[in-house]
């Protein structure tokens, strides 16, 4: 039986415990992309990250633990579209379904309480798991793009939820 698990809004003292999970510089590249200068990141850089308006940073909890983490944001001035990010899953804890019920609770939170008619996201193609995990939900990949991470080219999948 899967334990019931909430989304909260992120909390500064939540950043330390989500940033633990990326045990290596491959993992938390998967994770942030290019988005953060350096591995490890600091607490105090991923409060950076989420400055400003349109940023719906949500803490995954299980009881009192932190489970997951993950960013809903308006990637533009259209209000429709709901942009996932920053998704990730306790390390320690994967491979239990945490991860398909996180998503379902941010697509309901997405479209409930900001209106979101569109939800798209960008995953590499080498995280198979994450893809997959993507796709169980109801995303479906609709191209592909290339980023160059540090010095090396990464290909990634962006994906719009089909419902």
């Amino acid at each position: 039986m899967q334990e019931f698990m909430t989304l909260r809004p992120f909390v500064t003292n939540d950043a330390a415990t989500i940033l633990s999970w990326c045990k290596d510089k491959h993992a938390f590249r998967l994770w942030s992309a290019d988005r953060y200068k350096d591995f490890p990141a600091k607490p105090e850089e991923m409060m950076k990250q989420y400055e400003g308006d349109n940023m719906y940073p949500l803490t995954a909890i299980v009881g009192e633990k932190i489970v997951g983490h993950i960013l809903l944001r308006h990637p533009s001035e259209d209000k429709s579209v709901i942009r996932f990010g920053f998704v990730i899953v306790d390390d320690s804890k994967r491979g239990k379904g945490y991860g398909r019920q996180m998503l379902r609770l941010a697509i309901d939170y997405a479209q409930q309480e900001l209106g979101a008619k569109r939800i798209t996201l960008g995953v590499f193609c080498d995280n198979n798991s994450a893809v997959e995990c993507y796709k169980s939900v109801g995303f479906r990949i609709i191209g592909m793009d290339s980023y160059v991470i540090d010095g090396e080219e990464w290909k990634g999948f962006e994906m719009e939820l089909n419902r």
